[in-house]
């Protein structure tokens, strides 16, 4: 009874969080049209890295990472995913930058065979094409309109399966916060160092990603505060869900963000997504879902 409890509260928790940030992501187009995408990470960091720290602190929580050089290792690769993540936001549908990020289980199944040296079998190789039928369905769903340019969110979802992969090989015992904090610190570095460098050598002042530094208005400080905010409400939430879940069968609901993105994005924006777009995030949650078991199988 304990552990059905433990399950359902896990999928709570999961849901709510992955709902959190499907919803606030949608408002990063409002922060887009005024600084640029490294002034956003160093701000958004500069609020939310003190935060979990004193919180930490305060909670008697460990911070402090066993080992430093695979801990960093890492980082990098999450911290390059959500800068081309949120660079996406500022020009693609959230519903396709969403769906290249979620690719990233399907590209796990290959990375995780290079590094382990062991073979994909038939079933995987299968759910993996389907995968990637689904984020090309999502990325462009009118035919003959794909181009590069549209491929461009799924090298996130390539960076955050390297992350995955690397938070399994190389980080096995690390708490959960020294890892989240770590890792906001590092994004606030290369925000910051961004930041600096188009202080003195701004670009186009249009770009989201190469504007020069601009003290924000009233109003992207609040979406500012909002994203830092609500963005570690909801990665706690997620947290908790693994703290208390089967993590096999709570990360199939990590697939939510992408409904709520796009409900939100429909809702508010009236950024519609076609049927075959429809069809290819069915396609991505089915693989997903196929993946979580078959490697709960496999244990």
């Amino acid at each position: 009874m304990e552990q059905k409890s433990n399950t359902v509260a896990s999928i709570f928790f999961m849901v709510t969080g992955m709902a959190i940030l499907g919803i606030i992501d949608n408002f990063v187009k409002f922060i887009s049209v005024e600084i640029s995408l490294w002034q956003f990470h160093f701000l958004r960091s500069l609020i939310a890295v003190p935060v979990v720290v004193i919180f930490g602190l305060l909670a008697g929580w460990n911070l402090k990472p066993r080992r430093l050089w695979p801990v960093l290792g890492r980082n990098m690769f999450l911290t390059g995913a959500m800068f081309v993540y949120f660079g996406c936001l500022g020009f693609f549908p959230i519903a396709a930058v969403a769906a290249g990020l979620f690719t990233a289980p399907v590209l796990v199944i290959f990375i995780d065979a290079v590094w382990s040296r062991c073979a994909i079998g038939p079933i995987r190789l299968a759910t993996a094409f389907i995968g990637f039928i689904g984020t090309i369905l999502v990325l462009k769903p009118d035919v003959g309109g794909l181009s590069w340019a549209n491929l461009i969110p799924v090298s996130a979802g390539l960076m955050y399966a390297f992350g995955n992969v690397a938070t399994r090989k190389w980080c096995e015992g690390e708490s959960a916060v020294a890892l989240l904090w770590s890792y906001m610190f590092l994004m606030l570095i290369f925000g910051g160092l961004g930041a600096v460098y188009l202080y003195f050598n701004p670009g186009d002042p249009t770009s989201f990603l190469s504007r020069g530094w601009v003290w924000p208005s009233a109003g992207v400080w609040g979406w500012i505060w909002a994203q830092a905010v609500f963005s570690l409400v909801g990665i706690g939430f997620i947290m908790k869900a693994y703290l208390i879940g089967e993590v096999t069968y709570v990360s199939i609901f990590e697939y939510s963000m992408l409904i709520f993105a796009s409900i939100t994005a429909w809702v508010l924006f009236g950024d519609k997504v076609r049927l075959l777009g429809f069809l290819g995030i069915g396609l991505i949650i089915i693989t997903g879902i196929v993946i979580s078991l078959r490697s709960k199988a496999d244990e």
